[in-house]
């Protein structure tokens, strides 16, 4: 987090091996927060058919793993000649600031008291990303992935147009997803650094959310 001053984030001191903590935060403090291993995975379909209607629905879910939402630490962190456009969630009001309201700096211990008592999260001002759990999510989902609805036109009338059969379709891909991951993707595997391949199973950096698609069609034959 780089020099600590007010509004700083706080990271916790861990206990050692013997039960304690040391009183300071160092690298004996890094511990496992997370675990992109599923507890299990698995998919299902719906098929029915019905008076020359057709529908066919394809699933998938995981349960139980975690990922690592970078992008929720980059878009609540700046730097110095770094200006992003950071998430709601550190708008003013809600994140810690020195800043009086014309702009200049307060370093009033007591008026940054009074002017940060409601905020909820900490300076956005930081030297690098930390990894901390609050950027560790639940991906748990559930997913429809495709959706399809056809209908065959009966056969008294596609004799009459000199044809065996004629269906008309309509699916769609990428239909919803359930999940209390708030990131874009609770599937994503894409980290945007190059040299740390390693981390990218269970990371949500940089990665662009997968599209909805929709495909309408016909099936004819003579």
């Amino acid at each position: 987090v780089g020099t600590i001053r007010p509004g700083s984030m706080k990271l916790q001191d861990m206990p050692g091996e013997d039960g304690t903590a040391n009183g300071t935060i160092g690298d004996e403090d890094k511990c496992i927060i997370g675990n992109v291993n599923p507890d299990f995975t698995g998919g299902f379909s719906i098929n029915a058919r019905a008076y020359g209607f057709d529908l066919s629905a394809n699933f998938n879910f995981s349960v139980g793993n975690d990922i690592y939402n970078a992008n929720k630490i980059e878009g609540t962190m700046t730097g110095k000649y770094q200006y992003r456009n950071m998430l709601d969630i550190m708008g003013d009001g809600k994140r810690w600031t020195n800043l009086n309201e014309d702009g200049t700096l307060c370093n009033d211990p007591v008026k940054l008291e009074e002017m940060n008592a409601n905020t909820t999260l900490w300076s956005p001002y930081t030297k690098q990303m930390i990894l901390t759990d609050w950027a560790i999510e639940d991906a748990s989902f559930l997913r429809l992935n495709t959706l399809s609805l056809g209908y065959t036109l009966p056969k008294n009338i596609v004799k009459k147009l000199g044809i065996n059969s004629l269906r008309f379709y309509c699916t769609m891909y990428n239909v919803f997803t359930i999940t209390g991951y708030k990131g874009f993707d609770p599937e994503s595997d894409c980290i945007k650094k190059s040299g740390q391949e390693s981390l990218t199973p269970g990371c949500d950096y940089s990665g662009y959310p997968r599209s909805r698609q929709y495909v309408f069609g016909l099936n004819l034959n003579f």
